[in-house]
């Protein structure tokens, strides 16, 4: 007769042998957290992967081809090449700038957190003088991956 497994009535899992799991970082929603404490070591590193792969997607440098914003671009000047680490940081700087702090910027400046675009917009009907500018525009991706613009002033001598 085989030799009783010692493990075979011990507790399954680290709650029920008393163990406490890792605390989740503060403010991640439960509903991010909790599944993945049941999760095998391998779906974990898979879903590590995935997170990493995710990450880089959403931090990607927006290409000239991906527009936003109205009116008639009349300058495009590409971001500079940064790190993904640089681009995070800038990323962050770039959030937390106020608009007067945007316009006091020198285009090359900008460069740092997107593409620089030059637009003339219409004001609306009726306007015998559209479009107006050229006005200054950072096009990014924001921190949930969307590309988006921001204003950043009126553009001189032009």
């Amino acid at each position: 007769m085989p030799e009783p497994d010692p493990d075979a009535s011990a507790p399954a899992s680290p709650e029920e042998r008393g163990e406490a799991m890792p605390t989740p970082p503060e403010g991640l929603a439960k509903r991010v957290w909790e599944p993945l404490q049941v999760q095998t070591v391998y779906d974990l590193e898979r879903v590590i992967d995935y997170c990493d792969e995710l990450i880089e997607h959403k931090e990607r440098p927006v290409s000239p081809d991906e527009k936003v914003g109205a009116g008639e671009v009349a300058v495009e000047k590409p971001p500079q090449n940064l790190s993904r680490e640089k681009r995070r940081a800038a990323k962050e700087e770039f959030e937390e700038m106020s608009t007067e702090q945007l316009k006091e910027l020198s285009d090359e400046e900008l460069t740092r957190y997107g593409h620089l675009q030059k637009r003339k917009l219409p004001c609306g009907p009726g306007c015998d003088g559209c479009p107006h500018g050229p006005y200054r525009y950072t096009v990014y991706r924001d921190l949930r991956g969307k590309v988006t613009s921001r204003y950043a002033g009126k553009a001189d001598g032009e």
